[in-house]
Formats: structure tokens, sequence, C-alpha cells
């Protein structure tokens, strides 16, 4: 098999079809005798289910009939006024309670007992203290342990159950808001009378089978056939027609609900009870076969003519492809198969022009802020002023203050120039962006408040350098320098949350609109240290990293940086 498999494969396409064709007419010609004769009572089977079908939808028609006739008696004493209020009543009087039920509750039940001899006994169970009379009035203790009580009393509606040999329906009074008495109608019905015109629903060998919501049998019947315990679970509970098979036996399976009592009655015949024609399976054949032989001399001719074609136009795309050719023009004419191909295909060049430009795209904005992050480097402004305060110091201070100044200011551009590479370790950020803090605190006379809160976690990570200084320069310049009342604050704070590194620089400064806030982190924005830090972090780092600015006019802004943890 292997070495013939083998053969097959490294066979040409063509000479695949025509072996293919070769068995495409061989096998229908087997087969088509058994396919005939399986169509063929699988018709005859679903024309007894239609037939069953209905017998079986008159069958259920008429129970739910009965039962709303029972539901309307039971609804007549339990929405009847009076009925209410003789077994809400608080009777003082015995003489009223009796001429109560006398006048009015009897006659009420006698009527129903009268116009549905299927009601073997209407008993009303009352936790009112009545006299019990026989089975109609007696006292609620006698139902109130039984497993469908709580469930009765509570759900408002009619409850048709069944204990052992006794159906019953049973269903709560309820009275006005001012009682808590606990009252409910029980109607007991005579089985045989209510399920007689099951027992001769239809000919020859069948069952019938009604179930409750929880699967336990209400009614079963079976007519020359092994009762089954097991049809309830059987199938799935489908509510349609089905076939089934147990008890190794295949039968057809009609399920109904009977809607007003919520049970599911479950008719099923044997499915060799139906017969086979003969004449019907010839005929099937010789048109089967007839159909077979049309529409493979058309697909002979059409795939001779069209399939191995496009395949042979698509591998020659292909190959020019393998050459280096990337402009190649594919045309998709068709949804099928080949046509899907084809588009996946077409799909696969573009993704691959796509990435190629989108690399080179990548790498220049890399290298453009690359190189804008080295002209950022050094604030000829700030380096001004700082030597001019230096000048200014050795006039009028001593030395240590020129020492200090000098050494901050050393150790601020011995961070930020960092040999030219632009990786540094989060503590060296840190230390740049308070040793730039420090000069502006000397440049402004102290006249803000700095407050450093930092996580000692994230200093052991790295992160791509002069992220922090641009946005804590935009703070003074454009939030403490701008505060009109009151001391300026700006605080650093770093926090590392679960897999992120979190910066936080705030200020009290006057705040910025939302108008602005949307247009800060632009490219065309006059803030471009801002626009160049976020898209170093997201080259860097990927899109979900970044800058957000949070601010409320007259309370001052946040500027929030999110990165990775990350060790070069």
């Amino acid at each position: 098999m292997g070495k013939l498999a083998r053969v097959f494969r490294n066979l040409r396409f063509k000479h695949k079809l025509f072996i293919s064709y070769l068995f495409v007419i061989i096998i229908p010609l087997t087969v088509l005798g058994w396919y005939s004769y399986v169509q063929s009572k699988s018709l005859l089977v679903q024309q007894a289910q239609l037939a069953l079908t209905d017998n079986v939808a008159e069958l259920t028609d008429n129970l739910d009939y009965k039962f709303k006739k029972y539901n309307a008696s039971i609804e007549s004493i339990t929405f009847n006024p009076s009925i209410k209020a003789i077994f809400n009543n608080d009777y003082s009087n015995y003489y009223y309670m009796y001429n109560d039920l006398h006048t009015i509750a009897d006659p009420l039940f006698n009527t129903i007992l009268f116009l549905n001899d299927e009601i073997k006994q209407l008993t009303v169970y009352t936790e009112n203290d009545m006299t019990e009379r026989r089975n109609t009035i007696l006292s609620i203790k006698h139902v109130v342990d039984k497993p469908w009580f709580n469930e009765v009393m509570t759900n408002g509606q009619t409850n048709w159950l069944k204990e052992g040999d006794t159906l019953f329906g049973v269903r709560s009074i309820i009275g006005d808001q001012m009682s808590s008495l606990k009252n409910m109608v029980y109607f007991e019905l005579d089985s045989q009378k209510i399920f007689d015109g099951l027992v001769n629903a239809s000919s020859g060998d069948y069952g019938i089978v009604i179930y409750d919501q929880d699967g336990n049998a209400i009614f079963t019947h079976q007519s020359g056939l092994q009762p089954s315990e097991s049809i309830y679970s059987a199938g799935d509970n489908k509510k349609v027609d089905y076939r089934l098979t147990f008890n190794d036996s295949d039968f057809i399976v009609i399920r109904n609900e009977i809607a007003v009592t919520g049970w599911t009655m479950i008719f099923y015949v044997p499915k060799n009870a139906v017969g086979i024609d003969a004449k019907k399976i010839v005929q099937a054949t010789i048109l089967t076969v007839s159909i077979c032989l049309v529409v493979l001399l058309l697909t002979i001719w059409i795939l001779s003519a069209t399939f191995v074609k496009r395949i042979y136009r698509l591998n020659q795309k292909m190959k020019q492809v393998t050459r280096g050719d990337l402009n190649v023009e594919i045309v998709v004419d068709s949804n099928d198969e080949i046509g899907e191909l084809t588009g996946k295909f077409k799909d696969m060049l573009q993704s691959i022009n796509e990435l190629i430009n989108e690399v080179y795209r990548s790498k220049v904005v890399q290298k453009d802020a690359e190189l804008k992050a080295l002209q950022a480097q050094i604030n000829p402004h700030f380096l001004y002023n700082s030597l001019s305060l230096i000048n200014w110091k050795a006039i009028n201070i001593e030395a240590y203050d020129i020492s200090r100044i000098t050494t901050t200011l050393s150790k601020f551009y011995r961070t930020t120039l960092n040999r030219g590479q632009d990786v540094i370790s989060v503590y060296d950020e840190l230390e740049n962006t308070k040793s730039y803090v420090e000069l502006q605190l000397i440049m402004h006379d102290n006249n803000f408040d700095f407050i450093y809160e930092v996580d000692q976690n994230v200093l052991q990570f790295d992160m791509i350098k002069l992220i922090l200084q641009p946005i804590v320069e935009n703070a003074i310049e454009h939030g403490i320098d701008n505060k009109r009342e009151g001391r300026g604050m700006l605080r650093i704070k770093a926090d590392l949350i679960d897999d992120v590194i979190v910066f936080m620089v705030e200020d009290n400064g006057p705040g910025v609109s939302e108008a602005v806030i949307h247009t800060v982190l632009g490219k065309q924005s006059k803030s471009y240290g801002l626009f160049n830090a976020q898209e170093r972090i997201r080259i860097y780092f990927g899109e979900e990293y970044g800058i957000t600015i949070q601010s409320e006019m007259g309370k001052g802004t946040i500027v929030e940086v999110r990165i990775p943890k990350y060790l070069k």
C-alpha cells in the first residue's frame, strides 16, 4: 500500500484525475442498489412518521383540552372572591361559617363535581380554624410536609402531580393583603378516565409514555412492546420527531408537549413495521445511475478545460515570485477552492510587501527619533543659563555653591550623553532627572517644593534615556512657572505594578485644557520633547506603552509614563 501511495503521489495531476474518474464510475454502480434501498425505506418511514405525528398531536391536544377544563374549574374556586373570603375569614360565630359554606362553597363544589366526572375528590386544605368536613374541607396540616407544598404556595399556578397511583392538581388560594392564612385547592383525578383514549391510540405495536418536568413517568402503556425506562433521556430530549435505537431495536419516536401541565408525551413504534416497495427501489436505481453518468461526463469535460489550467496558471505566478518578482499581478476570478487558494496567495504577497514597507518605515522613524533625541540632549538655552549662573555665583557667593552647581551640571550631562547609547538604567534616568530638578531649584531660588517617591524595585531595570527630563521641563515651564498663587510643587514617583514600570510627574500648576491634552503629543505640538519621548517609547517597547496626560484646570497636571520591565 505504501508503494502504491508513493506512485499515486508522483503522477501528474491529469493522470490522478483520470484514476479518480474511474473510481467515480465504479463506486456508484456498486453502492446504488444499497443506497436506493435505504433511501426508499427512509421515505416510507418519513411518511409513516408524518401520519403518526398528526395522530400524536391529536392525542396531546385532547389531553391539553381536558386539563384546561380542570384548570378552569380550579381557578373558579381560587379566583372566587366569596371563596377567598370564607377561608380567610376569622369566624367568631360558627353559624355564619356553616351558612357561608352551605350557601356559597357547597353549591360551587357540587357543580364542579357534577360537570367533571373525572374528578374523584375536591378538597380545600386551609389554615383557618374550621371544622373538617369529610374530604371537602381539611386542615392544611395534612399536606404541609409534602415535598410539593412550598412550591405550590409560592408559584401562583396549578401544579399537576402524581404520587403513586394518585393523579392530582393543587393550587394556592391567595387572600387579600390583610390575610396571612394559607389555603389550597386539591383536585384528585381518575387516571383511568383521563388516559382512556391513549390505550387504543393506534393499531399494531406501539408505546406511549407521559413524563412530568422531572422525568418521572405519569402514564405508561405498551402494546406488544417491552417497557423502556430509558426512552425519556434518549435522543438528548429533542422536542422534534427523530429516530432512535434502544433495546437493540430501531423505533420511530415522536415527542409532544402538553402545554397546560408541562408534561411530555412520547409515542414510539418499531421501524420494521414499515414495508418496502421493490418497484420504487428499481426506479430509483435506474434514475440515480443515469444522473451519475451524465454528471460524470460533464465533470470530465469541465475539469479538463478549466481546473488543471487554473492550477497551472497559479503555479506560474508562484514561480515568478520565487525568482524575486514581488510585483506580480494576481487576479482572483472564482470563489471555489482554487479561487480561495489564489486569493490567499495574493493576500500573502500583499502582506509581504506591506511588511517590507513597514519595516523600512519603522527603521526611518527610529533613526529620525534617535537623531532628534541626540539633538535634544543638550539644551543650549539651559546650558547658557547654567553657565551664566555659575559666573554670577562665582562673583556673589562662596566657592561651595559654585562647586555644587558645577558638580550637578556635570552629573546631568554625563548621564544625558551616556557615551552615545540610548539605553540606560532606571537609576541613572532618575538621577539625571533629580540633577535637572536641583539645577532648576537653584535657578528658581527654591521657590517650589520637590517630592521624590521611588519604589526601590524599579532601580534594577533599564530604559531608554531622556524620557522624564522633557516631561519635568514642561511641568516647571508650563505648570509651576505659570502658577499665580501659592507655592509650587513638583512630584516624581516610580512604581512597579505587575510587569509594568509606571513613572508619574505631577505639578500643581494651572493645568491644561482637554483640547491641549489631545494635541500635546502630536508631531506639530510646541511640546516636541513629549512627542519625541512618546515615539521613542513606542518604537522601542510597543504601541501598548507610552505617555498619558491627566489635568484639571486650576489644580494641576499629571503625566504618566508606562514601560515594561526591561533588562538590556
